[in-house]
């Protein structure tokens, strides 16, 4: 199982800018678009499994990196 701190998603994030070549603030974006619409999904499994993992709350970016990663099972 992974875990992940706040520090180390905001660390992830501005790696994944500098190796897209883009900015943490577009990546940020980008990410935020992702769980936006994995939250508004019409699939009501994956409605399902976003309640499972936040409840009611939006997350931001590293809050999401953090949560999946501690979820994640190899």
């Amino acid at each position: 199982m992974l875990r992940f701190r706040k520090k180390d998603s905001k660390e992830l994030i501005k790696r994944m800018a500098k190796t897209n070549g883009c900015s943490v603030s577009e990546i940020r974006r980008e990410m935020q678009y992702a769980i936006d619409e994995a939250r508004n999904s019409d699939d009501p499994d994956k409605q399902a499994e976003f309640q499972r993992l936040f409840g009611n709350k939006i997350p931001s970016p590293e809050e999401f990196i953090c949560v999946v990663g501690k979820n994640l099972k190899f």
